[in-house]
Formats: structure tokens, sequence, C-alpha cells
């Protein structure tokens, strides 16, 4: 895929994944102002944790492995071979689901006691009962995934970036009128409803695929699946042993460290969830292709593409995070219960998690190569290295940090990981390229920094004319503020002669065109309604 592409692409995703961000919010929103803080919401949130926690890590494992399999399959056997594989998979999951609803929904009342062993009389037998209605999302959450897939390595992106616009319509019209008519139920019956609108977004991209109803067991590409799969589960589950350490630790410190653990974080990740995460998407299939084809130049120019991208976006990402944390956190969650201290608590959380953020989104790149090279292994083995040490450096930290030393641990351990992910595949591939890398970490670098420092003194200056003049003043000032950081480090990235910036500017000035002409269409087409009613 060419880099003009891959920008087109990945821009796409990037703002499909901003919309859907942005109606998540008008979500919970919803949520809290018809059901507020109830045994209602309580059991509705517990109930709704059981099907994603016992398939959710599952389908993004299932994405993700099969996207290389099925690339190796239609380049080894051909067209007729990927559909069959793709089919097996599918009734596969139909199958592996079904049982796992008709045990869920028997089993609902123990599920539900391990998962809120609190919950007692009429708020456990409501949890029970939802639960029952939201276990059948496992079905469809696993289609989603092998869809997903299939999708994605037929480089049909579109599709699988808009599932969650319609599910979150559909969630708050659930919420809104069916949640005030019926009840918490009702709400329940929208999620699902709104899992199985995924499947609906995401059928026009099927064009070409015909359903068969086979379940081969002694398919290679099937078995290849089953074996991949396992490492990553593994490597996922020794990542929540280190979540639930970082909490444990935090429990004993000062009150209202996990929370702003909890916001820091996700705060972070909002730029890796929609930037680099649309970057992943598009070249992961263009990694397995390569991998299928054995042409380890072509993977290594694409891994370039990769990690330059992800440096042009997320060392300046990381710097306004920094620069800018404290106005953020106050814009974004500083109302009612969350006061000034909680604010100044997150804040300080997202001084270290920021930190990480470049080796964060470096590993999400470089773990896509492994996978295409169908390695799994690898990347699990040094993931567990990597949860050692965060667990290790936790010990460390705490007591000189606090719950900073915790997020300064986690930013620590995922440059310990991505170091390691880059000296194993350099050995693998025979070099990676370091020099067009470091070539472009340098220089986004320096206009990170000169960004910074400018947002930075514009912030100190015009901070005192917003100062006890509400939330408008101060949601102003940042946004001023972000757009001058946008500026400075556009002027740095062109003055340094950053070829990214280039791609950027051509992808914007083309977007702005179209829509600008489909404006003038629009004007014009009511122009000429209007000359017809005079007529």
């Amino acid at each position: 895929m060419r880099k003009e592409q891959l920008f087109k692409a990945a821009g796409i995703i990037a703002a499909a994944s901003l919309c859907s961000k942005i109606l998540g919010f008008f979500r919970e929103t919803a949520l809290a102002a018809v059901f507020g803080a109830t045994k209602a919401t309580d059991a509705y949130l517990v109930a709704s944790i059981i099907p994603w926690m016992l398939f959710s890590v599952a389908s993004s494992a299932l994405t993700t492995t099969l996207i290389p399999v099925f690339t190796r399959r239609l380049h080894d056997a051909g067209a007729e071979a990927g559909d069959r594989f793709i089919n097996n998979v599918i009734n596969f999951v139909l199958l592996f689901c079904l049982v796992m609803v008709l045990l869920g929904v028997v089993f609902a009342p123990l599920l539900v006691r391990i998962v809120a062993p609190g919950f007692q009389g009429e708020t456990a037998r409501l949890t029970v009962e939802l639960t029952r209605i939201l276990l059948p999302m496992m079905i469809f959450l696993g289609l989603a995934a092998v869809i997903t897939g299939y999708l994605q390595a037929r480089q049909r992106f579109t599709w699988p970036a808009l599932v969650g616009i319609p599910f979150n319509i559909i969630m708050i019209l659930a919420i809104v009128l069916g949640g005030r008519a019926w009840g918490i139920a009702a709400v329940a019956v929208g999620t699902v409803l709104a899992t199985v609108s995924q499947l609906f977004t995401m059928a026009p991209g099927l064009k070409g695929f015909r359903y068969r109803l086979l379940l081969d067991w002694q398919d290679p590409g099937l078995r290849r699946l089953v074996r991949l799969i396992i490492p990553i589960l593994l490597a996922t589950g020794a990542g929540q042993l280190g979540l639930v350490v970082d909490r444990m630790l935090a429990s004993g410190l000062a009150e209202g460290s996990i929370s702003a653990l909890n916001f820091g974080s996700r705060l972070t990740q909002l730029p890796l969830g929609i930037f680099i995460m649309a970057v992943t998407t598009v070249l992961y299939p263009t990694f397995s292709q390569y991998a299928a084809e054995g042409d380890l130049g072509g993977l290594r120019r694409a891994l370039v593409a990769g990690v330059r991208v992800s440096l042009f976006l997320t060392i300046p990402m990381a710097v306004g995070l920094i620069v800018l944390r404290e106005p953020i956190v106050r814009v974004l969650f500083e109302r009612g219960a969350f006061d000034s201290r909680a604010t100044s608590m997150t804040a300080y959380a997202v001084l270290f998690f920021s930190l990480g953020l470049v080796p964060m989104a470096l590993r999400e790149v470089i773990s896509r190569i492994y996978f295409s090279l169908q390695d799994t292994i690898t990347p699990m083995l040094l993931g567990l290295g990597a949860v050692a040490v965060n667990i290790g450096l936790n010990f460390l930290l705490v007591r000189p940090l606090a719950h900073g030393g915790l997020a300064l641990a986690t930013s620590l351990a995922s440059f310990f990981a991505v170091v390691l992910l880059f000296s194993c595949l350099r050995q693998r591939l025979g070099g990676l390229g370091g020099r067009m890398m470091w070539d472009c970490c340098w220089r986004v670098a320096i206009a990170a920094a000169f960004m910074g420092c400018g947002v930075s003194s514009f912030y100190r200056m015009a901070a005192g004319l917003a100062a006890g003049r509400g939330f408008l003043a101060d949601a102003g000032l940042l946004l001023v503020s972000i757009c001058l950081g946008v500026a400075l480090y556009a002027l740095g990235a062109v003055l340094l002669r950053l070829p990214e910036t280039g791609l950027f500017l051509d992808f914007a000035r083309k977007a702005s065109r179209r829509l600008l002409s489909g404006g003038r269409r629009v004007f014009c087409q009511q122009q000429k309604a209007k000359g017809i009613d005079r007529l």
C-alpha cells in the first residue's frame, strides 16, 4: 500500500474512531442521566462485564491471528481455500460461542457471585436476569471479530471502522427511549441489538464472499489459527496480572490513587486508540502480504513507514499531554465530586504515563510484524518479561513517587519490551532500516520540543485571563493552546523537511476540497430547488 493510500485509510479509521468515542461519551452521559448511580445501573454494568470478560479478549486475539493465516492461505492455495478457511472459522466460532452462551445462561448465578460477590437480594437477582439477556452478545462479538479480520485482510477498512457509530446510536436510543419506558432490561436488549448492528454495518464489505455450512477440523488454516491464538491469550492474561498488582499497590496509597491511575491511563491511551490503531489496522494486512510472499525487503520498508508515522504522531502528542496535562484533566473531568485535588493527582499520573506513549505505539506496530510472520510465541515471551519488569519496578518506584511511580513503571516496561522486540526482529530480518527511523525521530523530537516550549509559554501568559471565569473560558483557552501547538509543530516539521508533513498536508487539502465541493453541490441543488418552487 502506497503512503498516500495509507494516510487516506488511516484518516478514515481515525475519523470514525473519533466519532465513535464522542458518541460513546454521550452514551455514558445518557446512562447516567436516565438511571443515575442506582442498583439498576450497577446491575447492568456488572452484567455487561460478563460476556465481555468471557469473549472480548479472545475476540481481539481472533482478529489479530486471522489476518496473517488467511493471507497465507490465499497465497499458498488460492481464493477457494481462503474462503473455505473463513467459513470454517465462522462455524467454529458459532459453535464455540453457542456452547458458551448456554453454559453462561445455566451458570449465570454463579458468574454473578464471582464477579460481584457483594450483590445481594434484588440487585443480585436483577444482575442474573440482565446477564442472561446479554450473553447472546458473545455470538455476535465472535462473528464480528471474524468478519473484521476478513475485511481488513482484504484491505476493506471502511466498514469495520464504522461499526462503533451505529452501535452507540442504538445504545443511546435504547437508554433514552427504551430505558425510560421499560427500565434497565430494555437497555440490555438494546445492547444486544447494537452488537448485531455491527454485522449489518460490515455486510456491504462482504461482496463476493459466499457462506457455506461446513466445519473441517482438519483444515490446516483452522488448526494453525488455534495454535497461534493461545500465546496471545496467555500474554493478555499476564498483562491483566500486572494491572491487578498496580491496583493492589495503589490501594495502599492516598485516597483517589486508583481513580487517578484509571483516568490518567484512559486519557493517555486515547491517542493510541484513535491514531495508532488506525495506522496499525491499515499496515497489518500489508505486513501479512509481504510475509506470505517471503518479501523481507518489503516487510522492512513497511515497518519503517509504520514506525515513522507513529513517531510523527505520538512524540508531539506525548509532549502536548505533558505540557497541558493539568488543563486537559480539568476541562475533561473536574466537575461534581472530581475536585481540584483529583485533577492534580490525575495530571501527576498523566505525566508519567505520557513518557511511555511512544514505546507503547511502537510496540503496537512491531508486534504486528511478528504476528504477520505467524510468530506469537516471541511477543508472548517478551510480553511476560515486560510484565515481570513492570511488577518489579512497581515495588521500587511506588514508595518515592506514589501512584506516579506505578505509571512510570508501566512506561519503562513498555520501553523495555519495545527494545527487545526491535532487537530480536533485527536479527530475524537482517536489519530494520534504523537510520531512516532515527532520522525521523530526531527531527520530530526537535519540532515537538519547539511546539512544547511555545505552547507552555503561551498558556502561562494567558492562564491568568481565564482564571476564575468558568468552564467555557478554560475550555476555550485549552482549544486555542492545542491549535497553536498543531500550528507550531507543523511549522517545525516543514522547516525540518519531514516528508510525513507533506503527506498530512496533502491529505488535509484533499479532504477540505471534497468537503467544500460537497457543500457547493448541496448549495447549488438548494438554489435549483428554490427556482423550481418559484416556477
